[in-house]
């Protein structure tokens, strides 16, 4: 009786600590599956969580800016994502340098944990005369790369030296940025009068100043917002 009571009591405890084994198997594979799945997805399920949203910036001086580490978010007072941050509106990182055209960004940037995407591109481009269709297809593999489930592209600022192009530029931006399902605004307006810059909001005709910067960050923010829902 005794030995088999003992037999008993140990099948009972085997069974108790495979069951045990059996639960941690399964949370370990389960725990591993969540870690497994694409970084899109989760993007994608938490955007915009408890009100904060995470974005990505790329463009060319006009989003540099005067900025001492731009990667990193430490922006200047020339940069728009300096006026574009706030709690509920993250910097999540990207690129930008002055100079740079949409060929510089599309092999520099890559991807970035981030709800939304931000590309202010085509100005450099302009003034060396890349094929409009280049623009694009960078501009492509920008939002490819960086992986935001959003893309917002935005019309350049004026060029007051070149005015007539700039608008042009970008009526055809505007129709291949819907034909692509992004999201366009035109963050620019605000520094504009007719197809110039207003007085008080550009360094040189091209760029706009801290007052200029501000304008615009806030517009993006704003497209930001509303992309978001």
């Amino acid at each position: 009786m005794h030995g088999g009571d003992a037999a008993v009591r140990i099948g009972r405890l085997r069974w108790q600590v495979s069951g045990v084994v059996a639960l941690m198997i399964v949370a370990i594979f389960g725990w591993m599956a969540l870690l497994a799945t694409p970084a899109a997805a989760h993007q994608d399920a938490g955007a915009g969580r408890g009100g904060v949203i995470r974005f990505a910036a790329v463009g060319d001086s006009i989003t540099q800016g005067d900025s001492p580490d731009f990667s990193i978010g430490w922006t200047g007072s020339l940069s728009w994502v300096t006026y574009a941050k706030s709690p509920t509106l993250v910097f999540a990182g990207g690129w930008a340098l002055g100079g740079a055209k949409s060929a510089n960004m599309a092999a520099n940037v890559g991807p970035v944990k981030a709800d939304v995407l931000v590309v202010l591109a085509g100005t450099n481009d302009l003034a060396v005369g890349v094929p409009f269709q280049q623009t694009v297809a960078n501009l492509e593999h920008i939002a490819e790369t960086v992986g935001a489930p959003r893309v917002i592209v935005s019309a350049v600022p004026p060029r007051n030296s070149a005015p007539d192009t700039t608008v042009a530029f970008n009526a055809a931006l505007r129709a291949a940025v819907v034909g692509h399902g992004w999201t366009w605004t035109d963050a620019p307006a605000g520094l504009r009068a007719g197809t110039r810059y207003l007085p008080g909001l550009t360094r040189d005709g091209i760029h706009p100043n801290a007052a200029g910067a501000e304008v615009l960050g806030k517009a993006l923010a704003a497209a930001m917002r509303q992309a978001m829902g």
